[in-house]
């Protein structure tokens, strides 16, 4: 299709070359210059241009505005209403299965659901958990939704606790360096909450991470002994721990497999342990996140545990289409009325190399040489897929140089919107203070849909009754 066919379309509808730009992403310039035939957009480009304007013209000949008259005739609202407030936790999860099965339901109205059900209030015997490692709030937006009352947390980072009092006020800050926590404080805690039915939390994976430098006497290596000496101290009935899952291969420097040392260290302080592998798009996460959790049961409870299968894992999973398509299209350095969806400038060279580099590839694989980034592996430089699961969102999701995190089809990295429905954070969820400081809360999160299954299989099998 040559741009002048596309020039005639939107004449014959009246619509502004303003109204195009606003859909299509591109600038009103740029248009200009197309259609006054001082540049000619590319294949790539024409095609967007074309489902941009066959979505404008839908909704005229549906009703929805009228271009002539520059105003709205019939609301995107009235014709698909929002959801009913959801009174439990279990409405998400059928939205969510829904949108497994049919498609039916925007994913992003399901995690509003999640945080609706999150923000309910709780009644006075509602379980109690206490989250440790709490960063910016992940795992305890899902233990949340399924009905837990978060009344503390200990976090180090001020950036993530700054994120995690904007959506969990109700939660005291016990500590900031789960070190420097005294037996003494312990002891008051259980004074000021009485029992604790659960403790959750994540503790930094950089010591075991391949993004990191994987040694074993990494101080950050070692806080799971912190980690089970408040348990012990507190004996909540369950707890829950996550790490990435090559915590599973990491060796200590005696030589001993550090999943082994945390197992014994629960164990000691008087719990049976059930650990579990999991991948966060098998729960209906549209990102590929490999995690280990481990879960322990106080021994008096005398309860088995039984992980939860991922509602995804025998269909097909949710897409970087099903968490990101509705938002709107960006290039580098442009912006949107949303405040996280907007767009990092990224050189004009390294935009060069990837321009016409297509989905699930790399500009490492450029047939023109001079046209391949100097350094680093395939992974990097390289586009994510619309029909896929994107990859693991980490802490640098906005560098174009990192690792799969270039747009499907636009020249740039991730946004900030992206990454947290990626995460499966809903839109609703408050991001406050830095860019840096809320773009690496979010890359070190545990996805709140996964944490909402382990949460409701938490309550379900060890604490109802």
């Amino acid at each position: 299709m040559a741009y002048a066919e596309l020039k005639a379309k939107r004449k014959k509808y009246r619509i502004s070359q303003t109204k195009l730009a606003e859909a299509s992403g591109y600038s009103k310039a740029a248009i200009s210059a197309w259609e006054l035939e001082k540049d000619a957009p590319s294949e790539r480009e024409l095609s967007r241009l074309n489902d941009a304007l066959s979505g404008i013209i839908k909704n005229i000949e549906d009703g929805v505005f009228d271009v002539r008259k520059k105003r709205i005739t019939r609301s995107e609202k009235e014709k698909r209403p929002l959801p009913a407030p959801v009174r439990n936790a279990a409405e998400y999860g059928r939205r969510l299965s829904m949108r497994g099965n049919e498609r039916r339901v925007p994913y992003a109205e399901c995690l509003s659901d999640l945080f609706r059900c999150a923000q309910s209030p709780k009644d006075a015997d509602a379980p109690k958990a206490i989250a440790l490692f709490s960063g910016c709030g992940g795992l305890s937006l899902g233990f949340a939704a399924e009905g837990f009352r978060l009344i503390g947390h200990v976090e180090i980072d001020d950036a993530a606790n700054q994120i995690y009092e904007a959506n969990f006020p109700d939660s005291k800050r016990l500590g900031k360096d789960i070190r420097a926590i005294s037996d003494k404080e312990l002891r008051q805690w259980l004074s000021d909450y009485g029992e604790i039915d659960v403790v959750i939390g994540g503790p930094p994976c950089q010591g075991f991470s391949l993004a990191g430098k994987r040694d074993p006497e990494d101080m950050r290596s070692q806080l799971y002994q912190n980690y089970a000496h408040i348990v012990s101290a507190l004996q909540p009935k369950a707890f829950v721990m996550e790490n990435v899952r090559l915590l599973t291969s990491m060796k200590n420097a005696d030589g001993k497999l550090f999943i082994d040392c945390i197992w014994e260290a629960f164990s000691k302080a008087g719990y049976n342990v059930v650990r579990r592998e999991v991948n966060a798009c098998d729960y209906g996460v549209p990102q590929s996140r490999e995690r280990v959790f481990l879960i322990g049961l106080r021994r008096d409870i005398r309860r088995d545990f039984t992980f939860p299968v991922g509602a995804f894992a025998d269909k097909e999973k949710l897409t970087f289409r099903d968490a990101a398509s509705d938002l709107p299209p960006l290039e580098s350095g442009e912006t949107s009325a949303d405040p996280l969806h907007w767009s990092v400038a990224h050189p004009a060279h390294v935009i060069a190399w990837l321009k016409d580099v297509p989905e699930g590839h790399s500009a490492h694989e450029n047939e023109n040489p001079s046209m391949r980034p100097p350094s680093g592996f395939n992974t990097t430089y390289k586009r994510i897929r619309w029909d896929e699961p994107c990859s693991t969102i980490s802490t640098n999701f906005n560098m174009i140089s990192g690792c799969r995190n270039v747009h499907p089809v636009s020249t740039r990295s991730l946004t900030i919107r992206e990454a947290a429905r990626a995460q499966s954070f809903p839109d609703e969820f408050a991001f406050v203070g830095k860019w840096g400081g809320v773009r690496k809360a979010i890359g070190n999160a545990v996805p709140p849909i996964l944490s909402a299954a382990l949460a409701k299989a938490v309550y379900e099998q060890l604490l109802r009754n």
